[in-house]
């Protein structure tokens, strides 16, 4: 009798095999968009380690994924509720069009990942939801490709129920990433008003626009710290990328990190923030200490 083929498996995830079937490749996954729940123990992230972009979270030291979502197409940016009862996040399931500035929505689940329900019915993309820290209000941000006449990424806000929509910005321009303050007074985002990204401060109704760069570099992804004062982002200088905090009015700006990062956040206790970076073609989560030390890769 013919024994079966034996597979020799080394750590690294590369297999030889005895009859000669080609090895499979070695997967490196992307992770990203991650945020800190209220209470700072757990992370909500993105990820495709399963080869299709899902809502995943985990605990604060990177242990213990739990994968919440399983629909086809990219389910992405998670934001906890203030109450950490529930995630809003952006999927295009059921939708005709694979172009990924269509038909996606804003969705909303428990946190466990049950009852996950559609809030918005808007055409092309809308997605980054920005939950305001009083749990009434989302922020979001929406472009509609096939429409010639709104083919700007657009600022939205709505009731929690997905109810009560108005859009906050107007013009040819591009405003992204948006999110709230502590007080849920204000909210910054970053418009390309100017022939760049540069960050602006508003009020939640879309009055009283304010710029708070104004330099010859594209600063973009950022968030207040818990307290109001300080402000992350992430800055293009010296022909790199990088992660930034200034104060709240946009004074003393200093490098954080000398890595290509992404949508900082603060932790709720401020002693630590969260961003993703690509380091040799794979995107990874870290944390590192408000003061920039301590660096730690979450996903490795």
């Amino acid at each position: 009798m013919k024994s079966p083929p034996i597979l020799l498996c080394s750590l690294t995830l590369f297999c030889v095999s005895s009859a000669g079937v080609p090895p499979p490749q070695s997967y490196q996954a992307n992770n990203m968009f991650a945020k800190w729940s209220p209470d700072g123990k757990r992370i909500a992230f993105t990820s495709d380690r399963d080869h299709d972009p899902e809502i995943y979270v985990m605990k604060a030291d990177g242990s213990n994924p739990v994968r919440l979502t399983f629909a086809p197409g990219r389910d992405a940016h998670p934001c906890w509720s203030p109450d950490g009862r529930k995630i809003a996040f952006q999927s295009p399931r059921g939708g005709q069009d694979t172009h990924i500035y269509q038909d996606t929505h804003i969705y909303v689940m428990n946190a466990d990942g049950s009852g996950q329900t559609r809030l918005t019915s808007l055409s092309g993309f809308s997605g980054v939801p920005a939950w305001s820290p009083d749990g009434k209000r989302i922020l979001f941000q929406r472009i509609d490709e096939a429409n010639p006449a709104d083919n700007k990424w657009h600022i939205y806000i709505m009731k929690a129920d997905g109810s009560n929509l108005k859009r906050l910005t107007s013009g040819p321009f591009d405003y992204q990433v948006p999110n709230w303050s502590p007080d849920g007074l204000h909210v910054i985002f970053f418009a390309n008003k100017s022939g760049r990204d540069q960050l602006y401060v508003m009020n939640p109704d879309g009055t009283d626009e304010r710029r708070l760069t104004d330099d010859g570099f594209s600063d973009n992804t950022a968030a207040w710290s818990p307290d109001g004062k300080r402000i992350a982002f992430s800055s293009e200088r010296n022909g790199k990328r990088k992660l930034y905090v200034m104060n709240a009015d946009g004074s003393q700006q200093k490098e954080l990190v000398d890595m290509p990062g992404f949508q900082p956040l603060f932790s709720p206790d401020q002693s630590k923030l969260l961003f993703h970076a690509e380091v040799n073609g794979q995107t990874s989560i870290y944390a590192v200490r408000s003061d920039g030390t301590g660096l730690v890769n979450l996903t490795p």
